[in-house]
């Protein structure tokens, strides 16, 4: 079994892959957290499920094998439904032709 890189020096030819694990704690509390976050950045109910369908994000895809499809849809709608989708919406003014920066 090789050595976990977090207990060896690094090496100028480490290819700096990511290794995940499992952590302790309670799995209810991680669902909630996370989809508070991904809300934060924008994700609303559809982008949030296909984020838990995609086995390339573990902590997500797990969480979805450990409730179910139907039940983490419901789970995602529940906290959403809590605490909303932040939306941002930025606009670009154009330059003010009596500004006295850049004179």
């Amino acid at each position: 079994m090789s050595e976990h890189p977090k207990d060896r020096p690094a090496e100028a030819a480490d290819p700096f892959q990511m290794m995940a694990g499992g952590v302790e704690g309670d799995p209810e509390v991680m669902f909630a957290c996370v989809v508070e976050e991904y809300s934060r950045m924008g994700y609303g109910a559809d982008a949030m499920v296909a984020l838990f369908e995609n086995p390339e994000f573990l902590a997500t895809h797990g969480l979805r094998g450990l409730f179910g499809p139907e039940a983490t849809a419901k789970r995602i709608g529940d906290v959403l439904s809590r605490c909303g989708v932040l939306r941002v919406t930025a606009k670009a003014l154009p330059p003010d032709p009596f500004s006295c920066q850049g004179s």
